[in-house]
């Protein structure tokens, strides 16, 4: 009886103090809300009374957002259209693909089914599928200058570091693709062509396009020779640098244009104020034979603060005393040369690339160079077989570099020797093309009106073919004609090798001799 007493007394009494605090909660809301209203009133007088358009831009903005979430939402389903399964069927009968590449014409159809195939390994000899006999023909279509493709000493010792490395590294440089052969390999070709460092790329053509856009960026420029190879075009196009063209090895449109750059630049401001200037050429011109005139431009770079980027992949292995490139040519200290790039495939027999320059550049290269980040490394097999190249012409250039270049000059020789061609290229220079001359067209009498590049090219197909039934592979310069800033002439490119014979050159030119013979003399 007292616990119920008790309780409702405690109940009685706590009552009032409930209704209490309901009544101060309700005072403090009111009190709250008065205030925050009076804040707002106070900050539309402030913001009507020193800034108006304020006012009426927020009252828009408000209404806009009313507007839009009052506004009907689209359904996508509503507006659909019901097709029975006959109309389906028609439409997935009408319906054709767009092609993932344009549609080959007429004459890149005949180059297609023309295409040479060779059976077995490659080499200054060599067996092809498609002909009616199985005999070897000479083959001088392939880029093998010093002969090392079909080496069999460096073939051996190359299959044998098969079972330590494997067929390849599967992973960038950077991340688990570098082995100790890579390390050495850079070392020798540093020590080779006599420059302070060199980083090792897995491609020859991803090495120029990794190494220009690594240091010429947007806000730079680049003066180039408007005969370079189309890596080359593509990496400068990948830069996206500043870019000036200087007509092909005219040091006095080079030098024009350097003075014009700098004139440009005097007192300019701001964050591009000192944009890099560099020059940008190759060694030996992959679509000519020429060779660039480093003594001039190295004295252009210094009386006009530029840098060299040079495109070595060509040269390296073919000019100077030792093969050392262009530097060794012309007897230059290989540092003025700021960016050398190489290649391991044109010369030295393996695949691959590379970039000397001083420590710092090539380190910065290891963090920026696309082609060196983001590739898998050069397989251990192509590094040995490419360090084993570079040992060989160490121990004895002459027996190789004499010998290519004899054969060389035998070749151009002769060649010039031939009515109805033009040959182009320097004296001394393995890389030749043969173009036909104008007269050799007027003797031709078109019936279908002025030559075209496809008629001529066409011809000189005809050429390589003629000179394949003699026994000598030769092919056709091809380009990517749509992406060539300046689409070359076109040309028969021979390749010469210091693995051929004084008797193979000579045949050579005798095959081409009687092949030109043969198609100029026909009616077209």
């Amino acid at each position: 009886m007292e616990t119920v007493v008790s309780a409702a007394s405690f109940a009685s009494s706590a009552s009032p103090v409930a209704g209490e605090t309901d009544e101060s909660s309700h005072g403090f809301l009111r009190t709250a809300w008065d205030f925050s209203f009076r804040m707002v009133l106070r900050y539309i007088k402030n913001s009507y009374k020193d800034d108006p358009f304020r006012t009426f831009l927020e009252v828009c903005l408000i209404g806009f957002i009313v507007w839009y979430m009052a506004k009907p939402k689209y359904n996508i389903g509503t507006n659909e259209v019901e097709l029975s399964e006959k109309e389906i069927d028609e439409l997935v009968e009408e319906w054709r693909p767009e092609p993932l590449v344009p549609a080959l014409t007429e004459f890149e159809r005949e180059t297609l089914d023309k295409a040479i195939m060779i059976d077995g390994p490659n080499g200054t000899k060599v067996r092809l599928a498609s002909g009616s006999n199985n005999k070897p023909v000479l083959n001088f279509a392939s880029y093998n200058f010093l002969g090392f493709v079909d080496s069999p000493e460096l073939g051996k010792h190359a299959v044998e570091s098969l079972r330590k490395y494997g067929v390849g590294t599967c992973g960038p440089p950077g991340f688990y693709g570098t082995l100790d052969v890579h390390m050495e390999l850079e070392k020798q070709i540093a020590a080779f062509i006599g420059h302070s460092a060199a980083i090792l790329y897995s491609q020859a053509f991803t090495t120029t396009l990794s190494v220009i856009p690594c240091f010429s960026k947007r806000s730079d420029i680049i003066v180039a020779d408007e005969g370079v190879n189309f890596a080359v075009q593509q990496a400068i196009f990948l830069s996206r640098s500043k870019v000036y063209w200087y007509k092909h090895n005219d040091m006095a449109d080079l030098e024009r244009i350097l003075k014009d750059v700098n004139k440009q630049l005097v007192g300019r401001r701001g964050k591009n104020a000192l944009p890099r200037k560099f020059i940008v050429t190759e060694g030996l011109f992959q679509n000519t034979g020429d060779i660039s005139p480093l003594v001039e431009l190295v004295e252009l770079k210094h009386r006009y603060k530029f840098r060299i980027i040079l495109d070595e992949s060509f040269s390296f292995g073919v000019l100077g005393k030792r093969g050392a490139g262009l530097a060794d040519h012309f007897n230059i200290d290989p540092h003025e040369i700021d960016l050398l790039i190489g290649a391991l495939c044109f010369a030295i027999g393996a695949s691959g690339g590379f970039c000397c320059a001083d420590k710092d550049l090539v380190e910065h290269q290891r963090l920026s160079g696309a082609g060196y980040c983001f590739s898998a490394s050069l397989p251990g097999i192509l590094t040995i077989a490419a360090a084993d190249a570079i040992h060989a012409l160490e121990a004895d250039p002459d027996s190789y570099l004499d010998n290519l270049r004899d054969n060389a000059v035998l070749l151009r020789t002769l060649l010039k020797r031939i009515p109805g061609l033009q040959i182009d290229g320097a004296a001394d220079s393995p890389l030749i093309h043969i173009r036909l001359a104008p007269d050799a067209l007027v003797r031709m009498k078109r019936s279908g009106g002025a030559w075209t590049k496809t008629d001529i090219d066409r011809v000189l197909t005809d050429v390589a073919e003629e000179a394949q039934k003699d026994g000598v592979l030769l092919t056709r310069a091809m380009y990517v004609d749509d992406h060539e800033r300046i689409l070359p002439n076109s040309s028969i490119r021979i390749c010469v090798s210091s693995a051929h014979t004084r008797k193979e050159v000579e045949k050579c030119a005798h095959a081409v001799k009687s092949a030109v013979s043969r198609i100029t003399s026909k009616k077209r």
